[in-house]
């Protein structure tokens, strides 16, 4: 019975040390079956099951039940197996467990080393699990060991080495001293996981830029790219979306404070804070500064360019050592050379000035602007399509439907509106037609409004009133009708101017009865009381 406190107290410390549980007692099974397969049991399965918490270990041999054995390390006779177990069935695994008394003492000198292995290998995986996700970012660590090419340093779980190379300049540290360091590797190798880190590389310095400007790490400024000679100059290019951000100066803060705690941290390393262009002639005359670049000329086949500078300007374009220069070449990627203006001319080099320059990409931002537009729209425009295309097949939307509806009452108020204007057209018109030979006037024509069913019962109302108050017409019959006397007039006639007519009988009586049949005549079918009725009514 193996010791439960020892073996819980080692996986405890194991733990500590960054590997876990699972990982030991995976690794305490892989020993065993190391072991067994280095003894006798070559072929044989062999199951290794750990309880910690009982402090039991139990190993197993694992053999197939059936009727005739072919393989002794791997099969068992049926007869065999019941013995043992009476549920044993042919086809079934038969569990044999053997006893740790048969391991003798170069078993257990084995098995330790193999455990040694085992857990160192999970040591290092562990490592390199914890480090991986902190590669690229800044590690606080305390100096522990300082020898003549490097400082180790303690950053928790590990001991790193930074050699000098990785240093900014020649800077010196002193145990026990708190510095930072940026992750710039984590690999697993044969010795052991491998964790490089440095304080001389472009990535040191960019973690200091996002850890002390507030702008850069929240995304309203962005850095393009750094280029950086360790302890003597770096150049940082920045670059903001925002066309109402200074980058530059979000990044040298109020009086200079941000970029003054950044160069707290690097000693006597000098930086230059420039802004990226997207057209390489103005990016490379802001990597050139502090020099006075007036124009470049840029050949875009080579990836080279020519910068012209002021005169007396040249040695400031250079740079000490030519570290100005070659810190430009590096940010840029472009080949630069270096004209003053009057060498510029003797030479006849044609370049761009740099208002033209910024006059260029004014206009290249304003072409992207617009195209950005105008894909907006074409997508909005595909989106509408869908939506149409969509409701076609019985999906309409809600705000189609609303459109609809809107455009069903403007349609009922122009309706109205026409209307309106109908019942206010009853000014009378004359035309006038004109045909070859003659000219036709056509007489006025009244348009009649259009009256709601109130006022048409109204004017009947009316009417009737109207019809009520005349006197009725007296009724007539037959017999009653007397014809008017006719006043006779007496028309002197000049008989001189007439031929007197003389009418035979005959004659005389058919004028009498022609005027018999020219008198008025009356029905009697005719019912005079309907017609007081209707007036009455």
């Amino acid at each position: 019975m193996l010791d439960t406190k020892m073996l819980l107290g080692a996986l405890d410390e194991l733990e500590n040390r960054g590997v876990s549980r699972e990982i030991t007692i995976q690794s305490l099974k892989e020993a065993f079956q190391s072991i067994f397969k280095k003894k006798d049991f070559v072929d044989e399965r062999i199951q290794v099951d750990i309880l910690p918490e009982e402090g039991q270990i139990n190993i197993y041999s694992i053999k197939k039940v059936v009727e005739e054995v072919n393989d002794d390390a791997l099969e068992i006779e049926l007869e065999e197996a019941l013995e043992t177990n009476k549920d044993a069935k042919i086809g079934d695994d038969y569990f044999k467990k053997i006893e740790l008394d048969s391991f003798t003492k170069q078993d257990a000198y084995k098995f330790k080393a193999i455990l040694k292995q085992k857990i160192k290998e999970a040591e290092k995986a562990a490592i390199v699990d914890a480090y991986s996700d902190k590669q690229g970012e800044l590690i606080s660590g305390v100096v522990e060991k300082i020898t003549d090419n490097s400082t180790f340093i303690n950053i928790g779980r590990v001991t790193v080495a930074l050699n000098n190379r990785h240093k900014i300049g020649d800077e010196t540290f002193t145990v026990g001293q708190t510095i930072k360091v940026h992750l710039s590797e984590v690999s697993s190798a044969v010795g052991g996981p491998q964790l490089q880190v440095s304080r001389a590389d472009s990535g040191f310095l960019r973690r200091l830029f996002e850890a002390e400007i507030t702008e850069i790490y929240e995304g309203y400024v962005e850095i393009k790219d750094i280029a950086r000679e360790a302890g003597e100059r770096s150049k940082v290019s920045v670059y903001s979306k925002d066309r109402n951000i200074d980058p530059i100066g979000a990044c040298i803060g109020q009086a200079g404070t941000k970029i003054q705690r950044i160069c707290q941290q690097i000693g006597r390393e000098k930086i230059d804070i420039v802004q990226y262009h997207e057209l390489p002639g103005l990016f490379i005359a802001e990597a050139l500064k502090p020099a006075t670049v007036l124009g470049v000329a840029v050949n875009n086949e080579n990836k080279s360019a020519i910068a012209v500078v002021k005169d007396g300007d040249l040695r400031v374009a250079i740079g000490k050592k030519g570290i100005n220069v070659l810190l430009a070449v590096r940010l840029t990627g472009w080949k630069i050379d270096i004209k003053e203006l009057t060498t510029a001319l003797e030479e006849h080099i044609a370049y761009t000035s740099l208002d033209e320059l910024n006059r260029q990409e004014e206009e290249m931002i304003l072409s992207r602007q617009r195209d950005e537009i105008v894909k907006a729209a074409q997508e909005e425009s595909n989106s509408v399509v869908e939506s149409v295309e969509e409701n076609e097949t019985g999906e309409v939307s809600e705000d189609l439907a609303q459109e609809e509806k809107k455009q069903e009452v403007e349609q009922v108020q122009e309706e109205e509106k026409e209307n309106v204007v109908q019942e206010e057209a009853v000014t009378p018109t004359k035309q006038e037609v004109k045909f070859e030979d003659e000219k036709v006037e056509l007489k006025p024509v009244f348009m009649q409004a259009k009256v709601s069913l109130d006022e048409l019962e109204k004017q009947i109302e009316e009417e009737k009133k109207k019809n009520k108050n005349q006197p009725k017409p007296k009724k007539y019959k037959k017999e009653e009708y007397e014809e008017p006397k006719k006043e006779e007039v007496v028309e002197k006639v000049d008989r001189n101017n007439y031929m007197e007519v003389e009418y035979t009988e005959e004659e005389l009586e058919e004028i009498e009865n022609q005027e018999a049949e020219d008198a008025p005549t009356y029905d009697d079918d005719i019912d005079y009381d309907e017609y007081d009725k209707y007036y009455e009514d």
